[in-house]
């Protein structure tokens, strides 16, 4: 736990000072190497401790150029090789630039370099005479550490590239989880998608008394018909979605759209003791922002509203395509207060009414005839306070 506590602080640290820190380490243990190296007849003068800054200057560009600076890392240490100065394992100079170039996907390139200086001593140790023992086992123990070295920087490299290739999977992976999410919540209301995403199987609830809206544009489908299906679309798109905002801006649940109708309910998922309040806010606000708007052909739209409240059942169908609907005679008589309704007015049941009656202004309208229901007596709902609306 220590040692992830320490690299997740490490990790956390600006891409510049982990770079400059790195730098100045390299800078400073190449010139110690340089120094404690064994002598192979020249000692080390300015021009070999130039070797540190060198690589310390090039570690500080290995992010924007990995394969160019392991090239000149290779270099220098090659130049510094030409000398007789103290013995170096290329391990070392090289212990930045082959990781990152490694990481970066250069693993070709880093491949070549260490057989480059792990394969110029072996040739040198096939081809030369002579040589007294001692120093025959002491350039293999050197070679074999060297080797042994850059193949653990390499692999250094690989725990690199592998857990940028996670971190990259996972911000991939968190990524499309957000999409998912925000399509999910597009679909269904959060509470109902939360107890989905818990396993629930079934979804489905009683509420004992919400307040369902119906929204319907007058006449919109024979307005639409000499024009394009792109601009019926264009203009269903800008009116429904300024319907959509002010259903949040209410705490209303959007239910549904079908065609050029909107459904809208008050007091679930999470029931409200407001909600006939609420349902009636939306529909006066509805209707002005309805009249903002215009038809395909340019002329103002009209919108037909009605209201009912009571109980409801509420649950999500399908399985590979959800659906967040509601059933109940509740629905079907706010249906029918919208059909039977008129152009620009928002039509209320009797119980509606007896829970908007103080506070708003609303007009008797009178016994009518309503399918399946028989005679009902309905309400026009005209504004807030007894303000017109």
């Amino acid at each position: 736990m220590a040692g992830t506590s320490w690299w997740s602080r490490l990790r956390r640290l600006p891409e510049p000072v982990v770079d400059a820190g790195l730098a100045l380490i390299l800078a400073v243990t190449v010139s110690v190497a340089i120094t404690v190296g064994p002598p192979q007849g020249q000692p080390p003068d300015a021009f070999a401790y130039l070797l540190g800054p060198l690589l310390g200057a090039l570690a500080l560009v290995r992010r924007r150029w990995p394969l160019a600076v392991l090239l000149a890392s290779a270099a220098a240490v090659f130049v510094y090789n030409q000398f007789d100065y103290p013995g170096l394992f290329s391990a070392v100079p090289l212990s930045v630039a082959l990781p990152t170039a490694w990481a970066a996907g250069h693993r070709g390139w880093a491949v070549a370099v260490v057989a480059w200086f792990g394969g110029t001593p072996i040739i040198f140790l096939a081809t030369a005479d002579n040589l007294p023992p001692e120093m025959r086992t002491r350039l293999v123990y050197g070679l074999v550490t060297d080797l042994a070295l850059m193949i653990v920087v390499m692999r250094l490299g690989e725990a690199v590239r592998t857990r940028r290739a996670l971190d990259q999977a996972h911000r991939q992976l968190l990524a499309e989880q957000e999409r998912s999410e925000r399509l999910l919540l597009n679909v269904l209301p959060a509470p109902i998608a939360a107890r989905l995403k818990q396993g629930e199987e079934v979804i489905a609830d009683d509420f004992p008394e919400v307040t369902v809206l119906f929204a319907d544009l007058v006449d919109f489908t024979r307005r639409s018909r000499d024009t394009t299906p792109e601009r019926v679309v264009e203009v269903l798109d800008d009116l429904f979605s300024a319907l959509d905002a002010l259903a949040e801006r209410h705490g209303l649940e959007k239910i549904k759209t079908v065609g050029d109708a909107y459904m809208a309910v008050g007091g679930l998922p999470e029931p409200r003791p407001d909600h006939a309040r609420a349902v009636a806010d939306m529909a006066l606000d509805l209707r002005l922002e309805v009249a903002r708007h215009l038809d395909p052909g340019g002329e103002p739209l009209a919108v037909r509203i009605g209201i009912d409240t009571g109980p409801v059942v509420a649950g999500v169908i399908g399985r590979r395509k959800f659906s967040y609907d509601l059933w109940g005679d509740t629905v079907n008589t706010a249906s029918r207060m919208e059909s039977t309704g008129v152009p620009g007015c928002i039509q209320v049941t009797d119980r509606t009414y007896r829970r908007l009656r103080d506070g708003y202004r609303l007009e008797r309208r009178g016994p009518i005839q309503v399918k399946g229901k028989g005679e009902l007596v309905t309400w026009f709902l005209v504004g807030r306070d007894g303000r017109p609306g």
